[in-house]
């Protein structure tokens, strides 16, 4: 997408945020004007005012009383903009800010939970993180630059001209013209270093991502000797990230010196102007305070408008721009509009007329073509095949982590297309290869099945998952803290922990994907015999290569490139001496066939 697009989206996203809050908005429009006038530009008419009857001796000497009415003037409007309005300015910025903030990362949040899985599994996590933050840390700099700086800089130029306009008109057009010329340079010459920084942006956050996945994986780093590679890596990308700020700083300087000329050059051209004036026209003293101080009051706001103003635009709207983007991706599963109510109680699933290529795929490399697939209620389903025969896959079609390109998917007669992905998935109870678990408390990651769940039922599924054990061997028992992504736990643990969290699930059809993949031959004897009485009276779909596992079930599905080559009891495909049986000759020596 193109920057100048993407600019434009940065900034119409935060303004459907700002004007939400209509009160905050109208405050600052009211408060902001008032305290420009009432602090910057009202005492200096004052003092223009005394100087101008100091110098026309309209006054009797040593009678400090006939200054009473302009001092006091000056000391109400300089507390009235400084102390009390920019207050409430500044109140009504932080409330506006809050809610804006609050209401951007919940929204970020709620779009990255609704993206598919593919796309997570194609993005780094702690980018993610980096990118949302930005996102949000980037609208206060537009806010605040828009608001302290932008703002004061057009109001300044309106009430520089309207006083000036009145008392020395042909300066005043002088000062606008050159200001306007200056600004209108400033955002040219502020294009290269615009493009830079979003250069730099990204090289930042590739710097993150690069961060994060290393520390996240630090254990194979230590484990594979990676620690030098990873250096190479990581110094790689920091030498570009540097590259990249080097190269903003070398085009920030050429810019600076010339706003530093233009914002020199029109003070010299006011000051000019000013004894001109006085020498040729005879001009009042006030007069000329009053330009030399507005020229040098415009000046300082056109130098922070070249400065900081453009520079802090350009910096936050560079930093937004990858979450913008990200937020303009629709999820590829979606809910349906009007979502049916779930009519799914027993588990009956049929897999009808169902074709399937992968996202990353070729589109002549179909994976399923018109599959047929049907599981009775409460029938326990084994899948078994090589890795890429579509074993995963069917599961995650099952759960809509990805949708099917032709046919429907239906559970008790009712297609899941038709109902919430949420509603669908509290009827599977999915156990992964990999233990997902979350940085939090044992007791809160088993409660994640059912999280109204009491104290004893959370107990009573540890005890199912034989986890309870363990458990309260911990110092803190349940209330432990596992870790990021469980490593304060062994692999055995952690998929102990998952169980027993799909065992308090309780639902009607049960999902295992290598379950007990990651345990030691005792403890995975015990779990077997819990997933066999969790399995009772439930639809059951499991996943294995130790086939040692799949032995009991009703009946075992044998795929080969997506299609299904055997299917039938272990008894029966061991008399067909096929794909079954020969993947039993290479494992059968480990076990004991039952």
């Amino acid at each position: 997408m193109e920057k100048n697009t993407l600019t434009r989206q940065t900034i119409r996203y935060y303004w459907q945020h700002a004007k939400k809050y209509p009160g905050s908005l109208i405050g600052l429009l009211l408060s902001i004007p008032l305290a420009t006038l009432f602090l910057t530009f009202l005492p200096p008419l004052i003092i223009s005012r005394m100087l101008q009857r100091i110098s026309t001796a309209h006054y009797a000497h040593g009678h400090i009383g006939t200054f009473v009415p302009g001092l006091t003037g000056y000391a109400v409007f300089s507390i009235l903009g400084g102390v009390v309005m920019w207050r409430i300015a500044v109140y009504f910025v932080w409330t506006l800010e809050m809610r804006v903030l609050r209401d951007i990362h919940r929204e970020v949040f709620d779009h990255l939970l609704s993206l598919s899985a593919n796309f997570h599994s194609n993005r780094f996590g702690g980018s993610l993180v980096s990118q949302t933050n930005k996102l949000a840390s980037a609208y206060v700099r537009v806010a605040d630059t828009t608001i302290f700086e932008l703002s004061t800089l057009v109001l300044s130029f309106a009430f520089a001209f309207a006083i000036l306009a009145s008392q020395v008109p042909w300066i005043a057009v002088a000062l606008l013209v050159l200001s306007l010329l200056f600004m209108g340079i400033a955002v040219v010459a502020t294009k290269k270093v615009r493009h830079l920084r979003s250069i730099e942006a990204a090289a930042e956050n590739k710097q993150t991502g690069q961060l994060a996945d290393t520390v996240t994986n630090v254990m194979a780093v230590k484990s594979f000797a990676g620690s030098l590679h990873e250096r190479k890596l990581f110094h790689a990308i920091t030498d570009n990230t540097m590259h990249a700020t080097h190269q903003v700083m070398l085009a920030a300087q050429k810019r600076d010196t010339i706003f530093s000329m233009g914002t020199t050059l029109i003070g010299i051209v006011a000051l000019v102007l000013s004894i001109g004036d006085i020498v040729l026209y005879n001009a009042q003293l006030g007069s000329v305070f009053l330009v030399i101080t507005y020229t040098g009051l415009i000046g300082q706001r056109l130098w922070d408008f070249a400065q900081h103003t453009l520079r802090d635009y350009n910096r936050a709207l560079g930093d937004a721009q990858e979450m913008i983007e990200i937020l303009a991706i629709e999820p590829e599963v979606k809910d349906p509009l009007d979502p049916e109510k779930v009519r799914m109680s027993h588990g009956a699933i049929e897999f009808r007329n169902i074709d399937f290529t992968h996202p990353d795929s070729r589109e002549d490399n179909v994976l399923f073509g018109n599959l047929n697939i049907q599981i009775a209620t409460g029938e326990k389903i084994g899948l078994v095949g090589h890795s890429g025969s579509g074993k995963t896959t069917l599961t995650r079609l099952l759960l809509r982590f990805n949708d099917v390109d032709g046919g429907e998917i239906l559970i008790d007669g009712q297609n899941i297309a038709n109902i919430s992905q949420d509603d669908l998935r509290r009827q599977i109870a999915y156990v992964p290869q990999e233990p997902l678990l979350f940085h939090r408390s044992i007791r809160e990651n088993i409660a994640y099945g059912k999280p109204s769940a009491t104290k004893a039922e959370i107990e009573a599924a540890a005890k199912k998952a034989y986890a309870d054990e363990f458990i309260a061997k911990l110092p803190k028992q349940y209330d432990t803290l596992v870790g990021e992504r469980g490593v304060k736990l062994s692999g055995g643990q952690r998929q102990r922990i998952v169980i027993a969290r799909a065992i308090l699930k309780a639902a009607p059809i049960l999902v295992l994907d290598e379950a007990t993949s990651a345990l030691d031959s005792e403890s995975e004897k015990l779990i077997q015999g819990a997933l066999w009485e969790l399995m009772k009276g439930r639809t059951a779909i499991v996943i294995a290569h130790r086939l040692s596992t799949i032995q009991k079930m009703d009946r075992i599905l044998v795929l080969s490139d997506g299609t299904i080559v055997e299917q039938g009891t272990h008894a029966e495909l061991l008399k067909q001496k096929g794909t079954y049986a020969k993947l039993w000759a290479h494992q059968s020596g480990g076990f004991i066939e039952e």
